[in-house]
């Protein structure tokens, strides 16, 4: 799993799906769809998210993201590690993850 890095011009902060281009991340290589990542926000946050879309334009790639859940560094760090049931709490990851997709449902 990937931390992409967010410029500081991307906004995350209550929106369900995201647009970015690659050139607005610190990004090393391109994404895949439907690849699970987290966002790093400029003011420090991290989101879970997981690639809708790629769009290839003449001069960047533009992604969509499903924004998930705000998540706590600690556990951004764990899902990037990788998760092991050995010596992660996986039940708590699942229930983040819930709480982001009904978050995603309310309107």
């Amino acid at each position: 799993m990937e931390i992409v890095v967010l410029d500081a011009a991307v906004g995350v902060r209550g929106e369900r799906a995201l647009v970015v281009g690659h050139s607005l991340t610190q990004l090393t290589r391109g994404l895949e769809p439907r690849e699970s990542v987290v966002l790093h926000t400029a003011d420090g946050d991290y989101y879970a998210a997981q690639v809708r879309g790629i769009e290839f334009e003449l001069d960047d790639t533009i992604y969509t993201f499903d924004v998930g859940a705000r998540l706590p560094e600690d556990l951004a760090l764990e899902r990037v590690e990788g998760l092991d049931p050995v010596e992660h709490d996986l039940s708590l990851h699942e229930l983040v993850d819930l709480l982001g997709e009904l978050r995603g449902r309310a309107s």
